[in-house]
């Protein structure tokens, strides 16, 4: 099965090897992780080019794609605990989802105020006749060239993780990490209510 969508309902939730699994794809098939292979993984992800928003509290790593609906809302239901201090959030961003999708990645990550790029893109996020955008005006190629071996590098350890946890012969977003005691977690798609308050429990 190949998935090139962002996934809304949180519908399964599995613990396997230490690992807590949620997601609404099927993954029927037996899913294993090892605990030691995935905190590799934990530290492996601040090797990503990622852009931090948040000065306090634990890290999650969020997998966006400037085009995608559901990392845009979960993006808006992340900024109060940032504001609170109650998270640092590292975007990785990629980009595949649409045709402008690299470009938007691409323009964010060469901005020379990444973050400033990021929130320009997040605030002028709309719904257009093409289907789903992000605010910023998509990379010439030239531009692209130059990231796009980070975007590459971002976008293996979306698809290496998912590909070993449900099976994913492609990647969804948003996809979320985060260390809650010697535990990863993983959430692919807007977390509920109850991940939520996990999450922002995290330490």
């Amino acid at each position: 099965m190949t998935i090139v969508h962002a996934v809304q309902t949180l519908a399964r939730s599995l613990a396997i090897g230490g690992v807590i699994l949620t997601t609404s794809v099927g993954i029927a098939q037996g899913a294993t992780a090892a605990t030691d292979h995935d905190l590799d993984y934990w530290q492996a992800l601040s090797h990503t080019r990622y852009i931090e928003e948040g000065s306090k509290g634990p890290i999650l790593y969020d997998f966006l794609d400037p085009n995608c609906p559901y990392c845009h809302q979960t993006y808006v239901w992340l900024q109060n605990p940032i504001d609170g201090g109650q998270l640092r959030v590292r975007f990785v961003i990629v980009g595949f989802l649409s045709p402008s999708s690299k470009g938007k990645a691409a323009a964010i990550l060469a901005a020379p105020k990444p973050l400033a790029a990021l929130r320009r893109t997040e605030k002028g996020f709309a719904m257009t006749p093409n289907g789903p955008e992000g605010g910023i005006k998509p990379a010439d190629a030239a531009v692209v060239a130059n990231v796009l071996n980070q975007l590459q590098f971002n976008q293996s350890r979306l698809d290496g993780k998912e590909s070993e946890l449900f099976g994913m012969e492609g990647a969804a977003v948003p996809f979320l990490v985060y260390q809650r005691g010697k535990k990863i977690h993983y959430l692919l798609g807007p977390p509920d209510n109850a991940q939520w308050k996990d999450l922002l429990d995290a330490s």
